[in-house]
Protein backbone atom coordinates (compact mmCIF):
# COMPACT_ATOMS: atom_id res chain seq x y z
CA UNK A 1 0.00 0.00 0.00
CA UNK A 2 1.77 3.39 -0.86
CA UNK A 3 2.00 5.66 1.67
CA UNK A 4 -0.91 8.83 2.31
CA UNK A 5 -0.01 11.86 4.17
CA UNK A 6 -3.42 12.97 3.84
CA UNK A 7 -4.47 9.46 5.28
CA UNK A 8 -2.19 9.35 7.74
CA UNK A 9 -3.25 13.16 8.93
CA UNK A 10 -7.13 12.26 8.34
CA UNK A 11 -6.66 8.89 10.79
CA UNK A 12 -4.88 10.89 13.17
CA UNK A 13 -7.18 13.35 13.43
CA UNK A 14 -10.11 10.70 14.11
CA UNK A 15 -8.45 8.99 16.35
CA UNK A 16 -7.82 12.67 18.19
CA UNK A 17 -11.56 13.46 18.30
CA UNK A 18 -13.06 9.90 19.73
CA UNK A 19 -10.16 9.67 22.65
CA UNK A 20 -9.37 6.26 20.54
CA UNK A 21 -6.32 4.12 22.46
CA UNK A 22 -3.36 3.46 19.89
CA UNK A 23 -1.39 0.54 21.89
CA UNK A 24 0.96 0.61 18.98
CA UNK A 25 0.94 2.15 15.62
CA UNK A 26 -0.71 0.89 12.55
CA UNK A 27 1.55 -1.14 10.18
CA UNK A 28 0.23 0.64 7.12
CA UNK A 29 0.83 4.04 8.41
CA UNK A 30 4.56 3.20 9.27
CA UNK A 31 7.49 5.14 7.44
CA UNK A 32 11.35 5.31 8.06
CA UNK A 33 11.61 8.77 6.70
CA UNK A 34 11.77 11.31 9.06
CA UNK A 35 11.10 14.39 6.79
CA UNK A 36 7.86 12.35 5.32
CA UNK A 37 6.97 11.72 9.29
CA UNK A 38 7.42 16.00 9.83
CA UNK A 39 4.82 16.41 6.40
CA UNK A 40 2.36 14.12 8.27
CA UNK A 41 2.61 16.50 11.20
CA UNK A 42 2.35 19.41 9.41
CA UNK A 43 -1.03 18.34 7.97
CA UNK A 44 -2.51 17.17 11.10
CA UNK A 45 -1.98 20.07 12.47
CA UNK A 46 -3.80 22.04 9.87
CA UNK A 47 -6.69 19.80 11.00
CA UNK A 48 -6.01 20.40 14.46
CA UNK A 49 -5.76 24.36 14.04
CA UNK A 50 -9.75 24.72 12.92
CA UNK A 51 -10.55 24.11 17.08
CA UNK A 52 -7.17 24.23 18.81
CA UNK A 53 -6.28 27.68 17.63
CA UNK A 54 -2.94 28.49 15.10
CA UNK A 55 0.81 27.41 16.17
CA UNK A 56 1.98 29.60 18.37
CA UNK A 57 5.23 27.70 19.28
CA UNK A 58 6.94 24.15 19.51
CA UNK A 59 8.13 21.83 21.99
CA UNK A 60 11.33 19.12 22.08
CA UNK A 61 10.94 15.69 22.75
CA UNK A 62 13.39 12.95 23.81
CA UNK A 63 15.66 15.39 25.21
CA UNK A 64 17.01 13.89 28.50
CA UNK A 65 18.23 10.66 29.60
CA UNK A 66 14.69 10.02 32.11
CA UNK A 67 12.54 10.44 29.02
CA UNK A 68 15.04 8.26 26.63
CA UNK A 69 15.15 5.15 28.79
CA UNK A 70 11.45 5.62 29.66
CA UNK A 71 10.53 5.01 26.11
CA UNK A 72 13.43 3.42 24.46
CA UNK A 73 13.66 6.20 21.84
CA UNK A 74 16.47 8.50 20.60
CA UNK A 75 15.78 12.31 19.63
CA UNK A 76 15.33 14.78 19.64
CA UNK A 77 11.92 15.22 17.74
CA UNK A 78 9.92 18.64 17.81
CA UNK A 79 5.98 19.10 17.51
CA UNK A 80 3.46 22.07 17.18
CA UNK A 81 2.02 23.84 20.18
CA UNK A 82 -1.56 25.15 19.34
CA UNK A 83 -2.71 28.64 21.25
CA UNK A 84 -6.19 26.97 22.64
CA UNK A 85 -4.06 24.49 24.16
CA UNK A 86 -1.53 27.09 25.98
CA UNK A 87 -2.80 27.58 30.24
CA UNK A 88 -1.37 30.06 32.48
CA UNK A 89 -0.78 29.02 35.83
CA UNK A 90 -3.41 26.93 37.31
CA UNK A 91 -5.90 24.67 34.72
CA UNK A 92 -8.28 22.33 34.98
CA UNK A 93 -8.60 19.52 32.60
CA UNK A 94 -11.70 17.07 32.59
CA UNK A 95 -10.48 13.24 32.37
CA UNK A 96 -13.06 12.22 30.08
CA UNK A 97 -11.25 14.32 27.55
CA UNK A 98 -7.99 12.68 27.68
CA UNK A 99 -7.19 8.79 26.75
CA UNK A 100 -3.87 9.09 28.87
CA UNK A 101 -2.46 12.26 30.33
CA UNK A 102 0.94 13.13 31.24
CA UNK A 103 2.46 16.03 32.56
CA UNK A 104 6.70 16.73 31.87
CA UNK A 105 8.57 19.26 33.40
CA UNK A 106 9.90 21.90 31.82
CA UNK A 107 12.02 24.70 31.40
CA UNK A 108 9.57 27.08 28.51
CA UNK A 109 11.01 29.96 26.48
CA UNK A 110 9.93 32.41 24.75
CA UNK A 111 11.62 33.68 21.25
CA UNK A 112 12.30 37.49 21.33
CA UNK A 113 12.87 38.28 17.74
CA UNK A 114 12.39 36.17 14.40
CA UNK A 115 15.12 33.82 14.09
CA UNK A 116 16.87 33.75 11.04
CA UNK A 117 17.83 30.21 9.26
CA UNK A 118 21.15 29.22 9.86
CA UNK A 119 24.27 30.60 7.74
CA UNK A 120 27.40 28.80 7.37
CA UNK A 121 27.12 27.11 10.68
CA UNK A 122 24.84 26.11 13.04
CA UNK A 123 23.49 27.58 15.87
CA UNK A 124 24.66 26.82 19.23
CA UNK A 125 24.35 27.60 23.15
CA UNK A 126 25.66 30.82 22.32
CA UNK A 127 24.67 32.02 19.37
CA UNK A 128 21.07 31.41 20.11
CA UNK A 129 20.84 33.04 23.65
CA UNK A 130 20.25 36.62 21.95
CA UNK A 131 16.73 35.29 21.04
CA UNK A 132 15.64 34.38 24.24
CA UNK A 133 13.22 36.30 25.80
CA UNK A 134 12.11 34.73 28.88
CA UNK A 135 12.04 31.67 30.77
CA UNK A 136 9.73 29.80 32.75
CA UNK A 137 8.72 26.03 34.47
CA UNK A 138 6.07 24.65 32.95
CA UNK A 139 4.27 21.49 32.27
CA UNK A 140 4.12 19.98 28.70
CA UNK A 141 0.66 18.12 28.57
CA UNK A 142 0.96 14.68 27.39
CA UNK A 143 -1.69 12.88 25.51
CA UNK A 144 0.11 8.98 24.33
CA UNK A 145 -3.29 7.70 23.53
CA UNK A 146 -2.33 4.66 26.07
CA UNK A 147 1.24 3.76 24.12
CA UNK A 148 2.64 0.68 24.62
CA UNK A 149 6.05 1.94 25.42
CA UNK A 150 7.36 -1.58 24.55
CA UNK A 151 6.80 -1.05 21.35
CA UNK A 152 7.55 3.01 20.54
CA UNK A 153 9.22 4.21 17.06
CA UNK A 154 9.95 7.86 16.66
CA UNK A 155 8.40 8.56 13.36
CA UNK A 156 4.81 7.85 14.81
CA UNK A 157 5.49 10.02 17.73
CA UNK A 158 6.63 12.64 15.26
CA UNK A 159 3.38 12.57 13.23
CA UNK A 160 0.98 12.29 16.14
CA UNK A 161 2.15 15.98 16.94
CA UNK A 162 5.25 14.63 19.47
CA UNK A 163 2.23 13.65 21.64
CA UNK A 164 1.78 17.86 22.31
CA UNK A 165 -1.63 18.21 24.02
CA UNK A 166 -0.67 21.59 25.71
CA UNK A 167 1.18 23.65 27.59
CA UNK A 168 1.04 25.06 31.21
CA UNK A 169 2.75 27.92 31.89
CA UNK A 170 4.52 29.17 35.65
CA UNK A 171 3.85 33.12 36.05
CA UNK A 172 6.28 35.24 34.37
CA UNK A 173 9.71 35.84 36.77
CA UNK A 174 11.25 38.99 35.72
CA UNK A 175 14.84 37.48 37.13
CA UNK A 176 14.70 34.66 35.16
CA UNK A 177 17.78 35.80 33.44
CA UNK A 178 20.06 35.89 36.47
CA UNK A 179 19.55 32.25 36.95
CA UNK A 180 21.54 29.19 35.81
CA UNK A 181 19.31 27.46 33.58
CA UNK A 182 21.53 24.70 33.31
CA UNK A 183 21.69 23.82 37.34
CA UNK A 184 18.58 24.03 38.59
CA UNK A 185 16.36 21.40 40.33
CA UNK A 186 12.90 20.64 39.19
CA UNK A 187 9.85 18.26 40.92
CA UNK A 188 6.55 16.75 40.18
CA UNK A 189 4.19 16.18 42.94
CA UNK A 190 1.28 14.45 42.76
CA UNK A 191 -1.80 15.85 45.81
CA UNK A 192 1.71 17.09 47.75
CA UNK A 193 3.71 13.99 47.55
CA UNK A 194 6.53 14.72 45.77
CA UNK A 195 6.72 11.36 42.83
CA UNK A 196 9.78 12.73 40.70
CA UNK A 197 12.83 15.02 41.03
CA UNK A 198 14.88 15.81 37.98
CA UNK A 199 17.96 18.43 37.09
CA UNK A 200 17.31 21.12 33.87
CA UNK A 201 21.29 20.34 33.30
CA UNK A 202 19.96 16.72 31.88
CA UNK A 203 17.88 18.21 29.01
CA UNK A 204 20.77 18.63 26.45
CA UNK A 205 23.30 20.13 29.09
CA UNK A 206 21.25 23.21 29.04
CA UNK A 207 17.66 24.22 27.83
CA UNK A 208 19.07 26.63 25.09
CA UNK A 209 20.83 23.78 23.26
CA UNK A 210 17.63 22.24 22.67
CA UNK A 211 17.00 25.57 21.30
CA UNK A 212 19.82 26.05 18.93
CA UNK A 213 18.66 21.91 18.06
CA UNK A 214 15.15 23.40 17.29
CA UNK A 215 16.02 26.44 15.43
CA UNK A 216 18.77 24.20 13.12
CA UNK A 217 15.79 21.93 12.62
CA UNK A 218 12.89 24.23 11.13
CA UNK A 219 15.62 25.82 9.01
CA UNK A 220 16.61 22.32 7.34
CA UNK A 221 12.67 21.86 6.78
CA UNK A 222 12.23 25.62 5.55
CA UNK A 223 10.36 26.87 8.53
CA UNK A 224 11.65 28.82 11.50
CA UNK A 225 10.89 30.21 14.99
CA UNK A 226 9.00 33.56 14.80
CA UNK A 227 8.73 36.38 17.44
CA UNK A 228 6.88 35.57 20.59
CA UNK A 229 6.52 32.00 20.16
CA UNK A 230 7.31 29.75 22.98
CA UNK A 231 9.71 26.57 22.97
CA UNK A 232 9.40 23.77 25.34
CA UNK A 233 12.54 22.88 25.62
CA UNK A 234 12.23 19.08 26.81
CA UNK A 235 11.19 17.42 30.41
CA UNK A 236 13.76 16.80 32.70
CA UNK A 237 11.71 14.20 34.65
CA UNK A 238 10.35 10.95 33.03
CA UNK A 239 6.23 11.62 31.89
CA UNK A 240 4.46 11.44 34.78
CA UNK A 241 0.29 10.00 34.20
CA UNK A 242 -1.85 12.04 36.13
CA UNK A 243 -3.86 9.78 38.21
CA UNK A 244 -7.66 10.93 37.60
CA UNK A 245 -9.15 12.79 40.81
CA UNK A 246 -6.08 14.34 41.51
CA UNK A 247 -3.48 17.69 41.22
CA UNK A 248 -0.35 17.37 39.50
CA UNK A 249 2.36 20.19 40.85
CA UNK A 250 5.72 21.17 39.06
CA UNK A 251 8.19 23.14 40.90
CA UNK A 252 11.83 24.60 39.51
CA UNK A 253 13.93 26.44 41.49
CA UNK A 254 14.05 29.94 41.10
CA UNK A 255 11.46 29.48 37.91
CA UNK A 256 8.50 28.91 39.61
CA UNK A 257 5.59 26.27 39.77
CA UNK A 258 2.14 25.13 37.76
CA UNK A 259 -0.89 23.41 39.09
CA UNK A 260 -2.53 21.13 37.14
CA UNK A 261 -6.17 19.30 38.36
CA UNK A 262 -7.40 16.63 36.53
CA UNK A 263 -10.63 16.80 37.28
CA UNK A 264 -13.27 13.26 37.09
CA UNK A 265 -16.23 14.24 34.55
CA UNK A 266 -19.32 15.13 36.75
Amino acid sequence: MTFSVAKVATWLHQVDKSRAVVGWWPEQFATDDERLAYKVQDAFLKKQMVKQGPLVGYKIALTSPQILAQTGLKGPAYGPIRKKRVFEHKATVRADRWTRLGAELEIILTVNADVPAPKGKPYDKDSIAQYVGSARAGFELIEDRGADYSRLAVNPLIMDAGWNGGSLLAKPNKDWAKLDLGNLNGSVSFDGKVVREGHSGDVLGHCYNALAWLANKLGDHGKRLKKGMIVSTGSMVACQFVPPGSTATGRIEGLGEVTLKYELPK
